[in-house]
């Protein structure tokens, strides 16, 4: 594949609102009953304010500069998947999981799979490798290095 993926209009506005840190922007994408699941962590929010604390939560205790770029987008009726790669740098701490801020750069890709409903996000499953995340800021040795 070459070039630049097409991403349909309504994923580039979400994954722009994501990628401005502004909760309320993406959230207002969402139905009032959403279910948001992040796998890597085993989280799952429904409802909007349960989202909105999620990406409140990823400024305050993940990375001040995190960005999504698209890769790869699927859609099929009401139902979507689009690839990315999520960098940043991990400035933040985040107590509540034990995890302290080491300011190194990450680039960790990830899959987003989900439906709509009358053009809302009904369903949110966000997948991603949190061993490379804690491999590549410090916080876990590399496969094989921690013998």
């Amino acid at each position: 594949m070459t070039g630049e993926p097409v991403v349909p209009g309504w994923i580039q506005e979400y994954v722009d609102a994501c990628n401005r840190h502004d909760a309320a922007a993406v959230v207002a994408m969402m139905t009032e009953d959403v279910q948001v699941v992040d796998t890597a962590f085993g989280g799952e929010f429904t409802g909007r304010e349960a989202v909105r604390q999620l990406l409140l939560g990823m400024d305050a205790g993940l990375s001040s500069d995190y960005r999504f770029t698209v890769r790869k987008v699927v859609t099929s009726g009401t139902d979507y998947a689009f690839e990315w790669v999520l960098t940043g740098t991990h400035d933040r701490a985040n107590p509540e999981l034990g995890l302290p801020a080491t300011g190194k750069a990450f680039a960790v890709p990830g899959l987003t799979i989900g439906s709509r409903r009358n053009g809302m996000i009904t369903q949110n499953r966000d997948y991603w490798n949190l061993a490379g995340f804690l491999t590549q800021v410090g916080l876990m040795p590399a496969p094989g290095q921690g013998d």
